[in-house]
């Protein structure tokens, strides 16, 4: 166990959560940006949320896949639990953050932080860690050029990462897309990541 977390950077990891939990404390968590004219309006919050989810993905690239394919532990469910671990911590510190007067956005980046992992499990079994540690960047850029909805305070219905943090449609959306997420991760047998195909 010593050496998995070690392989897969969990001072990194852990350092990824610190410094999202001192951002969302700063005021500058709050402040907004609306970087294209046919993009959506981003908090900071938003892009402070990505470094958890990412650091987990950089850490789970790190394994080799055929060695662990043939570990006696089972590595798929630890990487799992490495990242819902790192990922809860950092949405509940962040909500009792906000709870507390500590932050405004603290629901934002809890969220979003989901967001993140959801789409993470669901790219990893067709592309494996490295790739699918870019998607929520890729879908975050895309939220910014073009996810603007009927005005800049409202963003289009797939760019929900953009709404307040108190919508519950948002949340709603959050949790299928992490179950799904999680489901993918599951049941679909990871491709182009080294594992010895099945006969």
């Amino acid at each position: 166990m010593t050496l998995w977390l070690q392989v897969r950077g969990a001072p990194t990891i852990l350092v990824a959560i610190v410094i999202t939990l001192v951002g969302l404390a700063l005021p500058g968590s709050s402040v907004a940006v609306t970087p294209s004219p046919a993009g959506a309006t981003l908090a900071a919050a938003l892009f402070l949320a990505l470094a958890v989810p990412i650091a987990v993905g950089w850490g789970c690239a790190r394994g080799d896949p055929q060695l662990e394919s043939v570990s006696g532990r089972p590595i798929y469910a630890f990487d799992l639990l490495l990242a819902v671990l790192a990922v809860g911590i950092t949405c509940g510190a962040a909500l009792t953050m906000q709870q507390a007067g500590v932050t405004l956005t603290g629901s934002v980046a809890a969220r979003d932080v989901l967001v993140y992992l959801a789409l993470m499990l669901l790219a990893y079994p067709l592309t494996g860690w490295r790739v699918a540690t870019t998607i929520p960047a890729v879908y975050l850029l895309g939220v910014a050029v073009f996810g603007r909805g009927d005005d800049i305070y409202h963003p289009a219905g797939w760019a929900w990462i953009a709404s307040d943090g108190g919508d519950p449609t948002s949340w709603v959306a959050t949790v299928a897309l992490l179950a799904v997420g999680v489901g993918a991760y599951l049941t679909i047998r990871p491709r182009m990541s080294g594992l010895p195909a099945d006969d």
